[in-house]
């Protein structure tokens, strides 16, 4: 506890810099592939249920095989994360995505589409807690109020997807009317399959910008959970240094350091190594050693954990690869990391934020997913019937969609300034649900009585 403490206090001294607004905006690229691939079903659902015949009673398989995905991925990648760092998630889940994506755009068949659509769901779902858990962990405890920021990211996910859909869906679908001689699919309707190529080579973009661009530093308050505490201090100083600043040291450790003198190969390195580096005695902190006492700690560390370094040979390889593999399927393991949460001051609110947040999102996905469909049923805004070969009613459609997505963005700036007001997060959240609430009651007379303006009014408000 002492050490969580002076880990929140270095986090805190170093302050809110350069490196912070890099993780805020890459981690923000995570949650804007989230929103925009669970955009991206909507948008093509209407296409896939004429592309491959299917029923109104069976087209709901497809949104539900992704989120079934979201599920099983956040279920696997978050306590992967917990065990393995959360650098693992960081790097994998995007390309899990992207490789699905493509393999959904060459489905032969609806079940084939759904399969894909579950492999995608499972990259998305752990990519979005885990980059949350990123940003968090690193950024000051007064600054923890710009989580909601990503949701910003979230937001613009969403109307990227609307605005490439509104380009290459219309176009490369079958008309509204496509007249006596009808549609031939496999050459008329092919924008689904652009469409999730597109996205794919997206999400490739943001791999090599999260990936190339960037080295992210692993979680301090990972590090510090498994007892690193020399990587603790190695991460600190090198997110102190990317800031443009110089690591702190204090006075004690620098009088230490002097008195040592400069450490030397062989005999002087053990005694400087041996010299109370890890004694919690010592006047400083243990965030703040020199960089003898880390090199020391570092050296140290394997004959600590009991293990000799192997020669990395092919079947160390195999043996570290079947570890990693039995450790992440533990899932005993995994359950041990969720007690906290369910200790008698925490239980009763980790249920009551948990169902929360399962009613907002099954709330946001019942109509977010079929918002296409629905708009395409009722016709839109566009009261004009089509003529044979036009695509008027799908621009209509697609362009009602982009309106509903962009509205979106601005909700995400209030939320975050709200909490930051006397409403704070509690009271922000209950008036946000409630008037989300009433839009939705306003939609489903808007949908009865076909009122277009009502239709874009209440959806871009809900």
């Amino acid at each position: 506890g002492d050490e969580e403490l002076e880990l929140n206090r270095m986090i805190s001294n170093i302050g809110f810099g350069r490196y912070h607004r890099r993780v805020l905006a890459l981690c923000g690229l995570g949650w804007t592939a989230d929103n925009a691939w669970m955009q991206c079903t909507a948008c093509i659902l209407p296409r896939i249920q004429q592309h491959f015949g299917v029923s109104n009673a069976r087209i709901g398989l497809m949104s539900s095989s992704m989120f079934l995905g979201l599920m099983c991925g956040a279920l696997v990648w978050g306590p992967v994360s917990d065990r393995f760092g959360r650098l693992v998630p960081y790097r994998w889940t995007l390309v899990v995505s992207a490789v699905f994506g493509l393999a959904a755009s060459a489905s032969s068949s609806f079940g084939m589409l759904c399969a894909c659509l579950f492999g995608l769901g499972t990259g998305v779902g752990g990519n979005m807690p885990v980059d949350g858990a990123i940003f968090l962990e690193c950024i000051p405890r007064e600054k923890r109020h710009l989580l909601t920021m990503l949701s910003v990211f979230f937001s613009a996910g969403s109307v990227l997807t609307s605005c490439i859909a509104l380009a290459i869906l219309p176009p490369f679908s079958c008309p509204d009317d496509p007249g006596p001689d009808g549609c031939d699919v496999a050459k008329q309707n092919n924008g689904w399959r652009y469409l999730l190529v597109a996205m794919s080579l997206l999400t490739i973009v943001m791999v090599v910008l999260r990936n190339g661009a960037f080295r992210l530093q692993e979680s301090p308050k990972f590090l510090l959970q498994n007892r690193s505490r020399s990587a603790v201090v190695v991460v600190l100083k090198k997110i102190v240094t990317f800031n443009g600043g110089a690591a702190r040291q204090s006075p004690a450790a620098s009088e230490d350091s002097e008195a040592r003198g400069s450490p030397v190969r062989g005999s002087a390195e053990a005694s400087a190594c041996g010299s109370g580096a890890d004694d919690d005695s010592s006047m400083h902190s243990w965030l703040e050693w020199s960089e003898a006492d880390l090199d020391c700690s570092r050296s140290e560390a394997p004959q600590r954990g009991g293990e000799a370094r192997e020669t990395r040979t092919l079947g160390a390889c195999v043996r570290s690869v079947q570890r990693a593999a039995k450790a992440a399927l533990d899932f005993g393991a995994h359950m041990r990391l969720l007690r906290p949460l369910f200790a008698p001051p925490l239980w009763r609110t980790t249920v009551l934020v948990w169902m929360i947040w399962a009613i907002v999102a099954m709330g946001f996905t019942m109509f977010n997913v079929f918002l296409p469909k629905l708009l395409e049923t009722h016709g839109g805004s566009s009261d004009r019937p089509s003529a044979p070969g036009s695509h008027a009613k799908q621009v209509a459609v697609y362009r009602d969609a982009l309106i509903y997505a962009v509205s979106g963005v601005p909700g995400s700036i209030i939320g975050a300034w709200m909490v930051d007001t006397r409403l704070g997060r509690i009271y922000s959240m209950a008036l946000s649900t409630a008037v989300a609430g009433l839009a939705l009651i306003a939609f489903a007379f808007s949908a009865k009585a076909h009122s277009a303006a009502l239709t874009i009014a209440s959806s871009s408000v809900f």
